[in-house]
């Protein structure tokens, strides 16, 4: 996994900041995982969002 993935799934990145740092990375991932990132990001921004938590 990369940091990317990482603190996306720790939600301590949001779905911008993401892209943004997957643009800065995209020279130095392999093609399958730069798929695989695009896709779960992809996925994030078509999912409803989340409900607030108070």
């Amino acid at each position: 996994m990369c940091l990317i993935c990482i603190e996306f799934d720790k939600h301590s990145m949001t779905l911008k900041e993401a892209r943004r740092a997957l643009g800065e990375m995209r020279v130095k991932l392999d093609a399958a995982h730069l798929k695989e990132v695009e896709s779960k990001l992809d996925e994030a921004e078509a999912a409803p969002p989340a409900p607030k938590t108070p």
